[in-house]
């Protein structure tokens, strides 16, 4: 098999290196490739798309093949593409789409973050903070603040007692816990006016069809 296979697309050239090869082997058969293409067409600039597959090239990968195209003054790369995503944004996708378990005492001034949803099995202290990019499940004690899609997103939910809690909010909206008749069932949500409104958890399924689906695949 070839380290590096030159296509010709309708965009102009395409280079796939293949991402089992080693840099050593990819930037040889480079040369050699681009020497006889050099030869084939004598006049004229021409662009190329660089695919690397399932493999990202870092800074110094990308250095080396640009090394061998500074060689043919007449080509030049368009563009470098591969198949996978940078490590940051796919960790932070993996961890919005993921239900923490979190225990222990979060006491008075301390705040957690978390990306994604949160199973609270803890004790929340009384000036104490516990935020989530997702929802919120209680399932302890709580009488500090409890902050759910605190990066913005209204379809997150804060269910269960909530009725020792200083204040909830979800996304930009709050409510002071006062007074209440707040059960362990309690379900916390922005409605269709934008208000933070209260359910019980049975109605989940039916206000956030797309969480209660997840919690089932759990």
């Amino acid at each position: 098999m070839e380290a590096v296979t030159l296509k010709g697309r309708k965009a102009g050239f395409e280079l796939q290196l293949a991402d089992w090869a080693g840099m050593t082997e990819i930037t040889a058969q480079l040369q050699t490739l681009l020497e006889r293409l050099a030869q084939d067409t004598p006049e004229g600039s021409v662009d190329f798309s660089i695919e690397t597959g399932d493999r990202l090239l870092p800074e110094a990968q990308l250095a080396q093949v640009q090394q061998v195209f500074d060689g043919f003054p007449r080509f030049a790369i368009k563009s470098v593409h591969a198949e996978v995503d940078h490590v940051a944004p796919l960790r932070q996708r993996f961890l919005a789409q993921s239900v923490h378990l979190v225990g222990g005492i979060i006491r008075s001034g301390q705040v957690l973050d978390y990306t994604g949803d949160v199973l609270f099995t803890g004790t929340l202290h009384r000036s104490a903070t516990l935020r989530a990019t997702g929802s919120i499940f209680v399932m302890g004690p709580v009488e500090g603040l409890l902050i759910a899609g605190f990066t913005g997103d209204q379809d997150a939910v804060i269910v269960g007692d909530i009725s020792g809690a200083g204040q909830v909010r979800i996304a930009d909206t709050v409510e002071v816990i006062e007074k209440n008749t707040y059960g362990p069932q309690t379900l916390c949500y922005i409605n269709d006016l934008h208000i933070l409104d209260h359910g019980e958890l049975g109605a989940l399924g039916k206000l956030r069809p797309k969480l209660f689906r997840k919690l089932e695949d759990l």
